[in-house]
């Protein structure tokens, strides 16, 4: 037992050098407090060593080489409407049918925080040419202890790289949507929620679509029926909502 708590100290003690690691443990521990729940040392440098890998640029690669062979089979059609951003676009296997006559791609992938997005812009994004983008990202974000600023930094840096491939084309930017089981980032995801729909209102190629109100009880509660048993992900009523509200954006710039 000794030698095993050895070897893990001595684990942690190698990986917690860097200044990085240490600014993340200290995220781990205020946000922690912030809740009102106790971490010990060891649970500190676990869950901030989850976070770092998590957040490596190529966390998820094999999501991405796996688009790749797809394209290579049988490479899309240009021009459609790209869905893009993390796993809430991954799952969304209903998308084609729900945005008929609307042609589209799902190109979501993982839990995929912007960072993700930025990394695989080259792979995912850029070769598709697309004539608008429905992007949903940044919850994935603020669970990896960013701020609401820092998150919106790199939605900025992913929209400059769209503006600056593609030009103009509208970009719909889907808000983070008040899942159940991240109750405890009520107050972050509304910051973020806020900051994109000020960007949008000074950007008439960006536009905010809010599902948030949409998806909370008549008391203001956040609803469970629209969940997994995850409390994270959605079921079929959860994408009805996200369907009649993202549909409602499009039809205003496309024949739907």
């Amino acid at each position: 037992m000794n030698k095993k708590f050895l070897i893990i100290s001595t684990f942690f003690i190698l990986i917690g050098c860097s200044d990085s690691f240490v600014e993340l443990e200290d995220r781990v521990k205020i946000h922690a407090e912030k809740n009102g729940i106790k971490k010990s040392y060891f649970q500190v440098k676990k869950e901030a060593l989850y976070i770092q890998q998590w957040s490596k640029d190529d966390t998820f690669i094999d999501e991405i080489n796996e688009f790749k062979r797809l394209d290579k089979e049988n490479f899309p059609e240009k021009g459609k409407i790209l869905f893009t951003g993390s796993s809430s676009i991954r799952f969304w296997y209903t998308l084609k049918e729900d945005m008929e006559p609307l042609e589209v791609l799902n190109r979501g992938f993982g839990g995929a925080q912007i960072s993700h997005v930025i990394y695989h812009f080259e792979e995912i994004i850029k070769p598709y040419k697309p004539k608008a983008i429905v992007f949903f990202c940044g919850t994935n974000d603020l669970t990896a202890l960013k701020t609401p600023k820092e998150t919106m930094g790199d939605f900025k840096i992913f929209l400059s790289l769209v503006r600056n491939e593609f030009g103009n084309i509208k970009v719909y930017v889907i808000g983070i949507k008040p899942s159940v089981d991240r109750l405890y980032l009520d107050k972050e995801e509304r910051i973020f929620n806020s900051s994109i729909k000020l960007l949008a209102s000074q950007d008439a190629y960006l536009e905010y679509i809010d599902v948030w109100d949409s998806m909370l009880s008549e008391d203001g509660s956040r609803m469970p029926e629209l969940f997994i048993e995850d409390g994270l992900h959605m079921n079929k009523k959860g994408y009805e909502v996200w369907t009649k509200q993202v549909r409602k954006s499009l039809s205003k710039d496309f024949n739907i």
